[in-house]
């Protein structure tokens, strides 16, 4: 033991806060998980590695944010297990807490999963009695701050294993009476949470907002030191352990609401429930599945009352099987019943086509189509047996001026008909008069007359 507290001694970076009172305060131990070198094929000391990135480091950056973020209240003292890259037991980092008499016990993690699909902001308490009570109350406070800025909500979960609480750190400060919790961030090898925590930024904020959480349950206020302070009240302290959710979704089925083979759009209810925990997850996979099936990406259950609805993209002109998957927050999953789908060949490949399509039928006619909708109408009036009351008043002013038109329309052509005739006749007339002296002429020749070729007019207007 003393070997123990030496060692203790020389690694820990133990900082008191800026201000010292005599008013009770809250004694803190933040540990940054994992630390260390680790040998080939073993992540124990780096945790999990994604994107070149380390989570004992990523796990360092927050726990520190979080301590220089809580050093700026009054009434608590902060610690730290580690402020550097070291390697520590489980059982060195209670032994540390207990050494500065913690009142609590956080550890600092980010997550990852073996298929890389899961996404999601949790953290784990102890089952058991008062621990679970002070662990849980303190955990809704930070999940709080977390969901305000984004994290999506995996819930505040307990984990058992033969020994009693699962995780080691957790069950060692169980044991010594200290409240732990652990805080997984977010997953660092999903994009959906990676995205949003790819830099030391947001692993700065997410140290902020532990830090504020832990304040809010508390009571503490920023420069200021209280002759009192103490928790919320909170969850009552169990009797039995607190179990985790050891069944899986109930009542899981797929309808397809519709299908559009043409653009790999399957419209869907999914049905599902869990009486135990909260559903979490759901994706599809075509083909056939079974039990052990990889389900690679996945979508967040928001749906209410059991239901989800939504729509699923696939490529276009699939026909074949379609099953569902729903997980809850403990990850366990059941399948849907399989549908299969058939792609309609009579539709369309594309948009184009189905504009093609829509500009032929137009082309059609529309007299045909107002008289389609006029017959559907009638139908209608015959099954309610009284003809609805009609407002024609619309369509009569648009006959008037449809006349109206048509009058103007009809006198212009007779305008034009009669200028036409009246060029004709006259045209007529002169070559009728031409041929009457050309005769004339041609008489006046063969009688040997000398007058003029005009003077045959005088002589007929003298008749």
């Amino acid at each position: 033991m003393l070997f123990g507290l030496l060692m203790l001694t020389g690694l820990f970076f133990a900082a008191k806060p800026q201000y010292v009172y005599a008013a009770r305060t809250i004694t803190i131990v933040i540990d940054p998980g994992h630390g260390g070198v680790s040998e080939e094929n073993d992540d124990s000391h780096s945790g999990c590695r994604y994107h070149g990135l380390e989570e004992k480091n990523v796990n360092l950056i927050t726990a520190k944010a979080m301590y220089d973020e809580l050093c700026k209240y009054g009434n608590v003292d902060v610690y730290l297990t580690r402020d550097r890259d070291v390697e520590l037991s489980l059982q060195q980092r209670v032994e540390y807490a207990q050494q500065v008499g913690a009142d609590v016990l956080i550890s600092v993690h980010y997550n990852a999963s073996e298929n890389h699909n899961f996404f999601g902001s949790e953290i784990f308490t102890s089952a058991y009695g008062q621990c679970y009570a002070t662990g849980h109350s303190l955990a809704e406070k930070i999940m709080d701050e977390w969901v305000s800025e984004g994290s999506i909500p995996k819930d505040i979960k307990t984990r058992l294993g033969k020994k009693g609480d699962y995780y080691g750190l957790i069950r060692r400060a169980t044991a010594s009476d200290i409240p732990a919790i652990i805080l997984e961030h977010g997953y660092l090898d999903n994009d959906r949470d990676y995205l949003r925590i790819n830099n030391e930024m947001a692993w700065r904020r997410l140290g902020v907002l532990d830090a504020t959480g832990v304040a809010k349950y508390y009571g503490l206020e920023k420069d200021t030191f209280k002759e009192e302070i103490g928790p919320e009240e909170g969850i009552e302290a169990p009797s039995d352990p607190v179990r985790p959710d050891d069944t899986e979704p109930e009542g899981v089925r797929l309808e397809i609401d519709n299908y559009s083979s043409n653009k790999g759009d399957v419209e869907f209810t999914l049905y599902a429930y869990d009486d135990e925990s909260k559903l979490m997850y759901y994706g599809f996979e075509q083909g056939d599945v079974d039990k052990d099936t990889v389900f690679a990406e996945l979508e967040l259950w928001d749906g209410a009352n059991g239901k989800q609805k939504g729509v699923y993209h696939l490529q276009p002109g699939y026909s074949g099987k379609l099953t569902a998957k729903v997980y809850n927050v403990y990850q366990l999953d059941s399948l849907s019943n399989t549908v299969e789908l058939a792609a309609n060949e009579e539709e369309p490949d594309d948009e184009e086509d189905n504009a093609l399509k829509e500009e032929e039928a137009r082309s059609d006619g529309e007299d045909t189509m107002f008289l389609d909708e006029i017959s559907e109408e009638e139908e209608d009036w015959i099954i309610g047996g009284q003809l609805p009351a009609v407002d024609t008043s619309a369509v009569a002013n648009a006959i008037d001026k449809n006349t109206e038109s048509k009058v103007k329309n009809s006198y212009t052509m007779l305008l034009i008909a009669g200028l036409t005739g009246a060029v004709v006749i006259t045209v007529s007339i002169v070559i009728g008069v031409s041929a009457a002296i050309e005769r004339k002429r041609k008489n006046k020749k063969r009688s040997g007359s000398s007058k003029d070729v005009f003077d045959w007019a005088e002589e007929y207007d003298k008749d």
